[in-house]
């Protein structure tokens, strides 16, 4: 993706969604500037996906609570002298949170390196086998021209709120509110998943018998209404046009992606997606909009009426508030972190009501969070005592 540079000042906010950090190499070099990660992250609020070497929650599991859950992962090998080598699924080890939410990156290996959240807790993690651009690839730093870093050349990623001077693009970031079959959402928005500057352009044919698409920067749109097999494209002039034959006005569309530090990330295919609006991003949205992770602490109801409370580990395997809870609804695909989430009501067990600290509720599916498919909570207690609660004992969750 072509970007563009400027030494034009702004206004800091502008700027604040951006990732911004001091990468120190190993040669004790120190190369400033906005940072676009090895799987195109740019953004606070985009994702970094690993996994992680550490797999201790089994450890308040008896023998045969592990067996039980042996029983919902076929083909894997549940030996019991064996859970302690890596033999856990991949999605058991998964870490999944924001940049926002990183204090810095300590890189350890070709594909590994400990994570310190802003909390000064460290996780030792290692490249997913199911995505593996997120850790061992070059990272390219703006500062302020484009220069490819080396992973094997960076010793650690400290990242930080970026300098009042802070101007990488000649572009404003796209920010607005779409409209869905679930209700509106606002934050930070990448059309087609790839198109996340004003400077960048809306493609589609004004009719039939046009050769090639036309195109408009979207610094010049106000709105974009889904219509028939294609959109109403609306400018700040108030003129209209109907775009149709491109991917991004009509269902080829790859999904509008929403991010907002409060309430997380969402997937809108464009089955789902009814209109967007377009506005400027509000200020303090940046880096320090996101707060230091605590523990995840949980009031449990199980099914038969007992409440057990205390910091927990849920689906054996988040344990921070920054951590994000997964699920999909009426093709909308949502990531939230457990900090926004008030309640989990268990439906059945293929999916589950999620209540939002907003009140907007949910009905969540095709995801381990949410489904039967969750491996249970521990909760931790006091005096080191615990209480694991498999998935099919829980009732409900509260979070405080």
């Amino acid at each position: 993706m072509l970007i563009l540079l400027s030494l034009t000042k702004v206004a800091k906010g502008q700027y604040e969604g951006i990732i911004y950090a001091d990468v120190i190499l190993k040669d004790r070099s120190i190369v400033s500037g906005a940072v676009r990660w090895s799987g195109g992250q740019l953004l606070w609020t985009d994702i970094l996906l690993v996994s992680k070497k550490e797999q201790y929650a089994l450890k308040y599991l008896t023998r045969n609570q592990i067996n039980a859950l042996s029983d919902q992962d076929e083909g894997i090998d549940w030996e019991f002298m064996n859970l302690w080598k890596d033999k856990l699924p991949e999605r058991r080890t998964e870490l999944l949170c924001r940049f926002g939410d990183i204090a810095s990156i300590h890189v350890t290996g070709a594909m590994d390196a400990q994570i310190f959240l802003k909390n000064g807790s460290k996780l030792r993690v290692v490249t997913d086998s199911r995505e593996n651009r997120h850790l061992g690839k070059d990272i390219t730093v703006f500062s302020p021209q484009s220069r490819k870093v080396a992973w094997n050349s960076i010793s650690r990623v400290i990242f930080k709120s970026s300098p009042d001077n802070f101007n990488p693009f000649n572009a404003d970031l796209l920010y607005g509110t779409i409209s869905t079959s679930q209700g509106e959402l606002s934050g930070f928005i990448q059309w087609d998943k790839i198109k996340f500057l004003t400077s960048q352009r809306l493609e589609g044919k004004l009719n039939d018998v046009e050769r090639t698409d036309t195109e408009y920067p979207f610094n010049m749109i106000a709105s974009i209404e889904k219509r028939d097999k294609g959109a109403i494209i609306k400018f700040d002039s108030e003129k209209k046009v109907f775009l149709k034959n491109n991917r991004d006005v009509n269902a080829s569309n790859h999904g509008i992606v929403v991010m907002h530090p409060a309430w997380g990330r969402a997937i809108v295919d464009w089955e789902a997606f009814n209109s967007v609006r377009f506005s400027k991003m509000p200020k303090d949205l940046g880096y320090a909009s996101y707060r230091s992770p605590k523990r995840i602490y949980a009031v449990v109801k199980t099914n038969e009426g007992e409440v057990v409370k205390g910091n927990c580990i849920f689906d054996l395997d988040e344990q921070w508030n920054v951590e994000l809870l997964e699920g999909r609804s009426n093709s909308i695909s949502y990531q939230i972190p457990f900090n926004y989430i008030s309640n989990i009501k268990v439906i059945s067990d293929q999916e589950s009501r999620v209540t939002l600290k907003d009140e907007k509720v949910l009905t969540l599916h095709n995801h381990n969070d949410v489904t039967s498919n969750n491996w249970g909570i521990v909760v931790l207690l006091v005096n080191s005592k615990h209480r694991y609660i498999p998935w099919s004992k829980v009732r409900e969750i509260s979070f405080k």
